[in-house]
């Protein structure tokens, strides 16, 4: 049986299938006006690259299928959601608990316009929220949060407005509302953090269901499939579509890529870690320390502030498709992108200004004929224009400077938000700190950026161009539940953790899993953010996590259902040492197989088929036999 990862960019699209002799890697152009097009796209050149007969037949082979996308993150980015409607405590319309004028311009009226907030106070009778409800529906709104002060405590009133409102409006007539509770969206003491929470997850939701029961739709009903459709969530776990909450999609697809790193860094016992990732559209960068992704405790989602531990992902818009411009002297890039359509000049698709991509291949970083395993061919001819009217001739240079003052600009950007996420976790130095480069242009900056901060040592990977798809393979069915706790007592705790147990127990049942190979792991946090987490039964458990937290506001269930890993297969070398040079400015090319077992020295390229390799000058190259490579600066160097 197959099991496949599918990882859906801005760009690209890029799928891994796993079980036959090796995994197999699939990249096609993404669909952003419809992201199930590309998606099933890569289920059937995946079918065909394994000859099957048709996509059917594959199916039939294919136990279950892990998709992680970037649609939530484009909707929330783009501000592109539907009208939503507020309901927040009288007196904090304006506000909505924030005391900051920047955390609450990241929401008004971006999420939320001020005409669609309404307030209610904790005396509100029947009457008065049916009127509430019903202005806001006057005004067009179909989706109502309602998230009122202090509901982490006692979100009772919350609970009989979702009720009065669900009577007053039920889900079998064409005017039925739906509406959400603050304090079911997030456990925290944090009246903003739940309001802003909840806006998010009500904001993206339409896109995300759309999408994914279109594509459920299709594999089940039109292929008879019978498999599992799972979706990433951020913590790095997979569930259903039916226990999915849209906000915990939010970067998700990039985040497997830092969970990946994580995987690596774990078993190669790496303490610190700085991950670049480099797409298409957008680059990518995170930290892992001893083998654990780096949180933040008061994190932000696209600028809007969580007051919640969230992992440490920053981005900036460089990617192959950025938009290389020169104005009074002074070039720069991004952050407008030409996507994946038209794409750049060197596609051939009608492009005409110079991007990121028509650099590297002016320079002979990628090479012309074996773009994505040689399905597609990059015009260098259309490439050179492009960087000669756009970069060239303003500077007055000629295009191969012109293309490399490009490329010194991406490494430049890229490496300032590499230290910056560093700083932000409080490593000011960088000694002894490994680089993870991946993503479809992440390993031509690896040695780059490296040289840029001082780091000596950067890790690249067979399957780094699909590496959130990789992520995504060794990733499990996790579900989170969460209860607010207002009892010190021992029993109440114990029996708050049994109810929580047998709720993630029945979930697991009936999704088909076995919940008796679960493993539970418990956690306990203050309302500081403070946190201890113990595996196995929670009467074993909870002794452990009250030794180290005073007092728990919240008690957190993670449920682990393992439905499979990839296992990497190991390769041996061909013994062979064929340098090719397919390269403009003459740089040595060899093939990715012929590099097991040996040491490298560049500068040089290593072609990979659906990746590729940049070893800058002063770096070597050594390949182990699974295929990745450790690059080091000389020494003496």
């Amino acid at each position: 049986m197959f099991w496949v990862d599918v990882d859906t960019g801005g760009t690209m699209t890029d799928t891994l299938i796993c079980g036959g002799d090796k995994p197999l890697l699939v990249k096609v152009e993404s669909t952003p006006h419809d992201v199930t097009e590309s998606f099933i796209k890569s289920l059937e050149m995946a079918s065909e690259m394994l000859e099957f007969e048709d996509l059917s037949s594959f199916l039939e082979r294919v136990s279950f299928i892990r998709w992680t996308s970037t649609l939530t993150s484009n909707v929330l980015a783009e501000r592109r959601g539907p009208k939503l409607g507020l309901i927040v405590s009288d007196g904090h319309e304006a506000d909505l608990y924030a005391s900051s004028k920047t955390d609450i311009a990241s929401v008004i009226p971006s999420l939320v316009r001020p005409e669609h907030i309404a307030g209610l106070s904790h005396q509100s009778d029947r009457t008065q929220v049916v009127t509430v409800v019903k202005r806001l529906l006057d005004q067009g709104i179909r989706r109502i949060n309602i998230s009122l002060k202090g509901s982490f405590e006692n979100s009772d009133l919350e609970s009989d407005i979702l009720k009065i409102v669900g009577e007053q409006f039920p889900d079998h007539f064409l005017g039925s509302v739906p509406a959400l509770a603050g304090s079911e969206m997030l456990m925290s003491p944090n009246d903003m953090t739940r309001t802003f929470y909840a806006l998010i997850n009500a904001y993206v939701h339409n896109a995300l269901a759309n999408s994914l029961f279109k594509a459920e739709d299709y594999l089940k009903i039109d292929m008879g499939w019978r498999g599992d459709l799972l979706v990433g969530h951020l913590n790095g776990g997979v569930a259903r579509i039916g226990k999915t909450k849209a906000v915990d999609t939010i970067e998700s697809g990039p985040l497997f890529g830092t969970h990946a790193s994580a995987f690596i860094a774990k078993d190669n016992c790496i303490k610190k870690v700085l991950a670049v990732d480099i797409g298409g559209t957008t680059g990518k960068a995170s930290a892992i320390s001893d083998g654990r992704v780096e949180l933040r405790a008061e994190g932000s989602i696209f600028g809007i502030p969580i007051r919640s531990p969230m992992p440490v992902l920053r981005s900036n818009p460089l990617g192959g498709g950025s938009i290389a411009s020169v104005e009074d002297g002074k070039l720069s890039l991004g952050p407008k992108s030409m996507g994946a359509a038209p794409g750049p000049a060197c596609y051939g698709l009608g492009g005409s200004s110079a991007t990121l991509t028509d650099a590297l291949v002016v320079l002979g970083l990628l090479l012309p004929n074996n773009f994505l395993g040689g399905r597609k061919s990059l015009d260098l001819a259309l490439a050179t224009s492009a960087i000669e009217k756009h970069v060239s001739e303003p500077l007055k240079v000629d295009a191969e400077t012109g293309a490399q003052a490009v490329l010194d600009c991406a490494a430049k950007m890229m490496s300032t938000l590499v230290e910056e996420t560093a700083h932000e976790v409080g490593w000011r130095h960088l000694t002894g700190v490994e680089l993870f480069a991946y993503g479809g242009n992440g390993p031509l900056f690896g040695t780059l950026i490296a040289d840029l901060l001082g780091i000596k040592k950067v890790r690249l990977f067979a399957l780094g161009t699909v590496f959130s798809a990789f992520g995504s393979a060794i990733s499990d069915v996790l579900h989170v539940y969460e209860q607010a706790i207002s009892s010190d007592y021992f029993e109440d705790l114990i029996g708050i953790g049994d109810r929580l147990a047998v709720q993630a127990h029945n979930d697991l049942r009936g999704e088909g899993f076995d919940p008796e190979k679960a493993i539970l792991s418990w956690t306990g946090l203050d309302k500081t953010g403070t946190h201890t987490q113990v595996d196995g039964d929670i009467k074993q458990a909870l002794p452990e996590i009250l030794e180290n937290i005073e007092k728990i506001a919240v008690l957190r269930l993670e449920a682990r259902y393992s439905v499979g890993r990839v296992s990497l297969p190991t390769f041996q070398g061909t013994g062979r040492e064929e340098w090719e040079d397919h390269s403009v400015n003459k740089i040595p090319v060899i093939q990715h197989e012929n590099t097991y077992g040996k040491k490298i020295d560049g500068p040089c390229l290593v072609d990979g088929g659906n990746f590729t390799w940049f070893v800058s000058h002063d770096w070597s190259l050594v390949v182990d036999n699974k295929g990745d490579a450790i690059a080091e600066r000389s020494p003496n160097e």
